[in-house]
C-alpha cells in the first residue's frame, strides 16, 4: 500500500511543480506619450521553480520611431535622434514578409526594401 501511495504522490508533485514553474503578470496597458517624449517599455517576468524564484526586468528606451513608405525600394529618414552607425535600430516591413535593410548614420536612417512597402522603424538605446 505504501508503494502505491509513493507512486501516486511523485507524479502529482511533478505536475504541481510543472504548473507553478513559470508565472508572469498580465500584460500592461499600452502607454501613450506626448510627441517628442522618450518612450520606455518595462516588462517584468517572475519565475518560480524548485530552485527558488527569479525576477527579470527588461527595459527598452525608444528614442524615435515611425513609419515610412518606400519609393522604388528606398527611403531616407532624417532625424537628429540618429547619431551614428553604432545606433541600435529595429526595422520591419509592415506590408508583407519581405527583407528590410536599415543603415543608421549621423542624422539619418537609410532604408532599403521591396517596391513601395511601408517600413516601421525604431531607434533603441
Amino acid at each position: 500500500m505504501q508503494n502505491i501511495m509513493r507512486m501516486a504522490v511523485v507524479p502529482l508533485a511533478l505536475a504541481g511543480l510543472t504548473f507553478t514553474a513559470c508565472q508572469s503578470g498580465p500584460p500592461h496597458a499600452a502607454r501613450t506619450n506626448p510627441p517628442g517624449d522618450v518612450k520606455v517599455s518595462n516588462d517584468v517576468v517572475n519565475a518560480f521553480g524548485i530552485f527558488g524564484g527569479a525576477k527579470v526586468t527588461m527595459t527598452a528606451v525608444i528614442l524615435c520611431a515611425g513609419r515610412v513608405p518606400l519609393s522604388n525600394g528606398n527611403a531616407t529618414v532624417k532625424d537628429a535622434c540618429f547619431t551614428g552607425d553604432t545606433n541600435i535600430v529595429m526595422c520591419t516591413d509592415t506590408t508583407g514578409v519581405n527583407a528590410v535593410r536599415c543603415t543608421p548614420s549621423a542624422g539619418s536612417l537609410l532604408i532599403g526594401g521591396s517596391g513601395a512597402d511601408v517600413i516601421a522603424y525604431a531607434r533603441m538605446r
